[in-house]
């Protein structure tokens, strides 16, 4: 394992030009040589791969700002080296002499796959045209290491008084740091999550929210409207209209027109279900009308605790993060006949981090995997998984990744998980298993180098266990007595799962609908009148003096024209969840079936193919429909 325990910015600027100079060699022999072969550009992927998870990948987790800003520095020299790399002429003719013709399926769809990074990098444009391509890349990489850092570094945060933070437990006020007499309320999850899901104080709701929409506004909007721009005259260059339309041709989507298809079907159904919801759930002498943004975790937290008849407080004390974790890792083991260790962890990027392998029935090592699970200052503010590693076909070097998220620390709070953020563990967890299970001979199509739109699906259809009584007893234990959730508990908190649901969904739907909006024909809009837009979908008034879209990292963040994958997937991933329904919910007969066939192929076939294998038939949304309670 790569030790990020002593690194130092001299030293990962050696690691970063050592690196960059292999990999300029390797194409130097590539265009020197008479016979071209795959494995030679495989080669130089892995290698640019390897040192990006070496330095790169630091920019969203190391503590210390010289090296996270170093990171940054690093992901741009290497994007801008690529991007000369594959602009090469001589290299694009060296591969066209690649012979295909006793190419198996991988290998040729290895070699599509290159041909078209050829041809996406300008190499039929002419040269006026490539060279103004060049130059909007060079300017995107730009814009989108800048955006992602100015989210990051976004120090904003509320303070309060204890009058204010009525309705938080005892427990959850001691997580939050003082300053003289006021408590500070950050923007990193858990302290969102604590206010806007138990503060009955409407006006700290509203503040608070207000507060993390508008992270990064002053920054970022300008860096998103001018990528936005670019990206649109990119397209342009390529023949395409709008930069979706160019974004989806290889995607499972393949143009907007299905895109927005989907969410035709579905918003008539979720606004329908949605007027319902907030009739069930106003209160606090809020009439249904008046419901506002900030109101609506709330809300649906006070009716689960209702219906669960447990406070929201009371039931956290059943997810202490590392029981959690333990049980999650118990579950997986058992359904895809996987074993999970423990590995020596000190050669981190922090005290926090985590260090685990996977293996396969537990004889052969599959991969690793690092957790780094807890808030810091400069630190990734979301939850993703982020490669670090593909490994090689050897296997001297095997598959890594980092699951880096902003669940509740232990060793400086009580570590107490919300269920949501239970179900984010497991959500992120799916693409853990996808990351280190995949196979394949080219570095490409290991693990989640799946199309864009799927890759959401093997994370989405993880959220199913958490909900599951058998797992939800098995994942929950008393902090205290370390008693788990009765029966008739987990029956009520099963009962609650669906609670706002379409008013959730609507939210993401907005998402979705201001991403398209940005790169579909309108794309000039006001970034304000794209935002009211998109959140008019929602049947809630949103107010005019916030725009989280300045702070939507996806969109700088490769999800660009493609958050609607989250829904795409969503859908996927209910429908491949109806197996276990069917099957059984922890069938190893399933499970293994699973992994063989969605997890371990990565991108090596397309992704309609995989799930017509895994289902024995093409995917639909009739299971999705049935999961949100939107049949008729």
């Amino acid at each position: 394992m790569y030790d990020y325990s002593n690194v130092s910015k001299d030293s990962l600027e050696l690691e970063l030009n050592t690196s960059i100079d292999k990999c300029k060699n390797l194409i130097e022999e590539i265009k020197q040589k008479e016979v071209i072969v795959l494995e030679n550009f495989d080669e130089f992927e892995r290698q640019v791969a390897e040192v990006t998870g070496k330095v790169a990948f630091l920019s969203n987790v190391h503590p210390q700002k010289e090296i996270r800003d170093f990171g940054n520095e690093a992901e741009s020299i290497l994007e801008n080296y690529i991007l000369d790399t594959i602009t090469d002429e001589k290299l694009f003719e060296q591969f066209k002499k690649i012979d295909t013709t006793k190419f198996n399926h991988e290998s040729l769809k290895y070699f599509k796959s290159l041909e078209r990074d050829f041809l996406d990098a300008g190499h039929n444009l002419d040269k006026p045209s490539k060279g103004r391509l060049i130059e909007i890349e060079k300017k995107l990489i730009e814009l989108e290491i800048s955006f992602s850092k100015n989210i990051a570094d976004d120090k904003s945060k509320v303070l309060l008084s204890l009058e204010q933070l009525d309705g938080l437990s005892v427990e959850e006020i001691s997580n939050f740091n003082k300053s003289e007499e006021k408590y500070v309320i950050t923007m990193a999850y858990p302290d969102i999550n604590a206010v806007l899901e138990n503060c009955i104080n409407r006006s700290t709701r509203e503040v608070v929210w207000k507060t993390f929409n508008n992270r990064a506004v002053n920054t970022n909007s300008s860096i998103l409207k001018e990528a936005v721009v670019l990206r649109n005259e990119k397209a342009n260059l390529f023949g395409f209209a709008t930069w979706a339309e160019y974004r989806l041709q290889h995607r499972m989507a393949k143009n907007p027109k299905n895109v927005n298809q989907m969410y035709s079907n579905l918003i008539p159904k979720l606004q329908q279900s949605a007027q319902n919801e907030k009739e069930e759930l106003a209160s606090d002498g809020i009439e249904a009308s008046s419901i506002a943004p900030w109101d609506i975790r709330y809300f649906i937290t006070k009716k689960r605790n209702e219906v669960s008849t447990v406070d929201n407080s009371e039931i956290k004390k059943y997810f202490f993060i590392h029981d959690v974790k333990k049980e999650m890792f118990s579950i997986c083991e058992e359904v895809f006949s996987i074993e999970i260790k423990q590995e020596n962890s000190d050669t981190a990027w922090h005290e926090d981090v985590e260090l685990w392998s996977i293996w396969d029935q537990g004889e052969e090592l599959l991969g690793y995997f690092y957790l780094d699970l807890h808030p810091r200052d400069g630190k990734y503010t979301h939850a993703a998984v982020m490669d670090v590693s593909p490994g090689n076909e050897q296997k001297a070097q095997l598959p890594i990744c980092s699951m880096v998220a902003n669940f509740p620390n232990p060793k400086i709070g009580d570590g107490l998980m919300t269920f949501d953020e239970v179900e984010t563990l497991f959500h992120e967890f799916g693409h853990v298993l996808h990351m280190a299970i995949g196979k394949s001979k080219f570095s490409r199509f290991i693990g989640a180098s799946v199309e864009w739109d799927f890759v959401e699906a093997p994370s989405q259809i993880m959220e199913h266990w958490v909900w599951k009584s058998q797992c939800m007893k098995r994942i929950s234990k008393h902090i205290e007595t370390g008693e788990s959730l009765e029966d008739s508990i987990c029956k009520k908190l099963n009962d609650s799962k669906n609670i706002g649901i379409s008013l959730l969904t609507l939210r993401q739907v907005s998402f979705g609908l201001a991403d398209q909006h940005l790169h579909g024909e309108n794309f000039n809009d006001s970034l304000l009148d794209i935002e009211k837009s998109a959140q008019s979908v929602t049947t809630i008034d949103y107010p005019t003096d916030i725009n989280h879209l300045a702070s939507f990292g996806h969109l700088l963040g490769g999800y660009d024209a493609a958050y609607y994958g989250y829904l795409w997937a969503d859908i996927i991933g209910d429908d491949l969840f109806s197996r276990f329904e069917n099957e059984g919910v922890l069938s190893n007969t399933v499970g293994v079936d699973y992994k063989n066939k969605i997890l371990s192929p990565g991108g090596t076939k397309s992704a309609e193919e995989l799930v017509e294998n895994f289902l024995g038939r093409k995917w639909n949304d009739q299971a999705f429909l049935l999961q949100k309670n939107l049949l008729n």
